[in-house]
């Protein structure tokens, strides 16, 4: 037999709304994208206070090269797969594939990667239309190279900017294009 407190409780339950799995924000963007990235400058990181109103800007090659990548669900976060084929940043003919553990408020830390070129550190973080991965590679000399991709989603595909810092953290080059969803 049921007291009134278990009634009033059974009947709360039964009133409750369903309880439904939160979407992730990337469930939209799942797929493969195809585009091109071209150079749009680099700037001197001056640690100069106050900064110049005006830094020193350089130009590069202005040759637009295909980018590619594609984003899918990998144990309740994200693998990101991305190939570049051209600037300083290049990947090989078949890409690198960065898989992330959970995202916890929006970053998630490298759980694995498959590349010939393995990042030591790489991080995810995820906007509610954006995401952005920085990865860590070292080179034999010891030297190393940051590389931040982030992509801005449309309705169309994605937006795509393309940083590199160089090892000796002085100056960040910069690349821009757009990519169409494939599939």
């Amino acid at each position: 037999m049921l007291g009134r407190r278990g009634l009033l409780a059974a009947a709360a339950l039964l009133a409750a709304p369903p309880v439904h799995g939160q979407p992730n924000p990337w469930d939209g963007w799942l797929g493969t994208y195809a585009g091109a990235a071209r150079f749009h400058r680099a700037i001197p990181l001056e640690d100069i206070f106050p900064p110049p109103k005006a830094p020193p800007e350089n130009y590069d090659d202005g040759t637009p090269f295909a980018l590619h990548f594609a984003l899918r669900a990998a144990g309740g976060s994200l693998a990101v797969w991305l190939r570049i084929d051209g600037g300083p940043m290049q990947t090989d003919e078949r890409g690198e594939t960065m898989a992330f553990g959970p995202v916890t408020e929006g970053v998630a830390i490298l759980s694995s990667a498959d590349a010939r070129a393995m990042p030591r550190t790489a991080s995810l973080t995820v906007r509610p239309n954006q995401l952005g991965t920085e990865a860590l590679f070292a080179h034999a000399d010891g030297s190393f190279w940051r590389r931040h991709f982030t992509a801005t989603f449309t309705s169309a595909g994605a937006d795509v900017i393309l940083w590199v810092f160089d090892a000796t953290g002085t100056r960040a080059r910069t690349w821009r294009g757009s990519t169409i969803r494939r599939g």
